[in-house]
Order: C-alpha cells, then structure tokens, then sequence
C-alpha cells in the first residue's frame, strides 16, 4: 500500500512540474503570513542592469502596524522595497506599512521588494532563498526576520514599471574599420 501511495506521489509530483505548475513560496510566523511569493526571473536586460522583482501576499497577525524594511539574499548585494509611481520605480523610504490584521499585495506594477546587484542568475525554477526583515512590536522585539524557503524563479510579464534610464543603452558589437 505505501509503495502505490509513493509511486502516485511521484507522479503528481512529476506531473505538477511537466506542466509548469509550481506552488508558490511561502512563510509564515505568529505575527507576520508571506503567502504567494515568487522571484521574476532575470532575462537578458534584468542581468545586465543586476536586479530583479519579488512579489507575495504579507499579512500582519499582530495588533499593531508593521513595517517591511528590506531584507537578505545571497543571489543579490542588496534587498529593498520599492513601489510604481506613474510608471516609474523608485524606492520606498520608510519601507511597507501593513496595517493589523491587513494584507499587503506585492505586484509587478506596484509595491514590491527588488533584488539588486545580483551575484547569481535566477533562471525560471530556480530556489531563491531571502529574508524579509520587518520593523515594528513583535513582544519584546522591534524587528523581526521572516525566512521565505523555496521561492522560484517564473517569468511574468512586467506591470508597466520602468527601469530608468530604460531601455539602457547597450555597447555596439559591430566591427569597425
């Protein structure tokens, strides 16, 4: 009986991925839900300007505001929050607020955490692993780091960010005379 469970898991499994189906990461802790995380992958002109996008679901279970401020990954020097203003990307002074008991959206087009000077490609199906550091009340501590295992890598389609100066020029590799 245990060996036809085990090889029917292995198929779903076998099938799930065949298909492109790949569940979306997630973390969670008493005070801080990351659901619905994954990584873009970094195409061509994402590697050349060294970043790229991740996006989820955070909700705050506590009863005070907290606040995404950034966090950690050893695919990129650094880790911040952005967000898409009139089409154009910049970053978030003061981080992500999440009221109580709310939900935050991270989306390509809108509030989101950029993965910058990357030192790793992100390919699709790649792991990527990343802390999120927030700030706020969690008992006696002020911050509190959320650990996201087996987020991917996929390819979506951009939501209307620009990456200024965009397109970035690119050197000639025509011969000369």
């Amino acid at each position: 009986m245990r060996s036809k469970f085990a090889v029917a898991l292995s198929l779903v499994a076998a099938m799930t991925i065949s298909l492109g189906i790949t569940p979306a990461a997630t973390a969670a802790t008493n005070d801080v839900v990351v659901t619905r995380a994954w990584v873009r992958s970094a195409a061509n002109a994402d590697q050349a300007m060294m970043m790229t996008g991740v996006f989820a679901k955070i909700t705050n279970r506590t009863s005070k505001t907290v606040t995404l401020t950034g966090g950690t990954t050893s695919f990129a020097g650094v880790v911040e929050v952005h967000q898409v203003v009139d089409g154009v990307m910049a970053k978030k002074n003061g981080g992500i607020k999440i009221a109580p008991g709310k939900s935050v959206m991270l989306q390509p087009g809108g509030l989101h955490v950029m993965l910058l000077n990357l030192k790793k490609k992100i390919l699709p199906g790649t792991l990527v692993d990343l802390k999120l550091t927030f700030t706020g009340t969690f008992g006696t501590a002020k911050s509190k780091v959320v650990t996201i295992k087996n987020l991917i890598g996929k390819i979506s389609a951009a939501g209307g960010e620009s990456y200024s100066p965009s397109p970035m020029p690119m050197p000639s590799m025509s011969a000369t005379k």
